[in-house]
């Protein structure tokens, strides 16, 4: 690995993105008006949006040595992502995701396949990857190791940042060892066992996290740290494509984290974030630049 230590490390999942836009048809044959092909992911479009606001920032996950990881690896590395720990596994698929967007009324379409590559294992971890890192970033797509690297992250006096966007296995022992979750309002209720907002946000602190964030979709967000709530109303945009919004949330507050920036400062960042994400396709494809949400949140 490079001598530069990263400011965060994502350890989780990165795909490849291809995202169709076209008109709704019967036939079986219908050319798209607009194909766009980017890396993706959880981890991977979070990271990219750190790196973009100008983070130092470390991917490590396992990809095929195929095409598709060629192109992820590449994306994630246009963006200044440190991919050098990456392990590439010969003969196995990369994760791919596909989504096809009708262009009247915007209905999405998503399949994907996680690939055949090797699950990763606590044992892949390398022992310097955490050193001097202030920041890991996880996405409980890959619990066992990600458990680990959490443990070993803190243990060196970084924070853990968790972005939860399904239900699934070993949350119980990641949130306990996050200093902030991130969660949709589905996931969050689930997790909390109330649909009640406030309510929530005490239920996932009293789990482990210090900070607590639920996003809202177009209602936008909120969040607690100790007895402070911050709410934020949606960015008012013209939407393309939600494709990564969550995920461009997450880098942007993550950022904000970098920055020690107070909740009330952070919020409206990562709220106006995804909110301009949203006006181009995909989720890479549509990170804003720094100033440009800075404008939107001050605005």
């Amino acid at each position: 690995m490079p001598d530069q230590i990263p400011e965060v490390v994502g350890v989780g999942l990165a795909t490849l993105d291809q995202i169709g836009l076209g008109p709704r048809s019967r036939d079986p044959s219908v050319e798209m008006t607009t194909f766009s092909l980017q890396a993706g992911g959880p981890t991977g479009t979070a990271l990219a949006t750190m790196a973009a606001f100008g983070a130092k920032t470390r991917y490590f996950g396992r990809l095929g040595n195929d095409e598709f990881g060629q192109i992820i690896l590449s994306r994630l590395h246009s963006f200044g992502i440190d991919t050098s720990a990456v392990l590439l596994e010969p003969g196995r698929l990369s994760p791919v995701t596909f989504t096809l967007i009708e262009d009247q009324g915007g209905r999405r379409y998503v399949r994907y396949t996680r690939g055949d590559t090797t699950p990763l294992q606590v044992a892949d971890l390398p022992p310097t990857l955490f050193d001097g890192v202030q920041l890991l970033y996880i996405d409980a797509e890959m619990p066992n190791v990600q458990v680990a690297s959490a443990e070993r992250a803190r243990a060196r006096g970084a924070r853990v940042l968790l972005g939860i966007r399904r239900m699934g296995p070993g949350l119980g022992e990641l949130l306990d060892l996050a200093d902030v979750v991130i969660a949709s309002e589905r996931v969050a209720a689930e997790l909390a066992h109330s649909s009640d907002m406030e309510r929530t946000l005490v239920e996932l602190t009293k789990m482990g996290p210090e900070i607590a964030v639920v996003t809202l979709g177009e209602d936008g967000a909120v969040a607690l740290h100790e007895h402070k709530l911050v709410r934020q109303q949606a960015l008012h945009v013209e939407i393309a494509d939600v494709t990564g919004a969550g995920s461009v949330f997450r880098g942007a507050f993550g950022y904000a984290l970098l920055r020690n920036w107070p909740l009330e400062r952070a919020i409206p960042f990562a709220n106006a974030a995804a909110g301009l994400n949203c006006t181009s396709l995909g989720g890479q494809g549509g990170i804003p630049t720094l100033d440009a949400v800075e404008r939107a949140a001050n605005g």
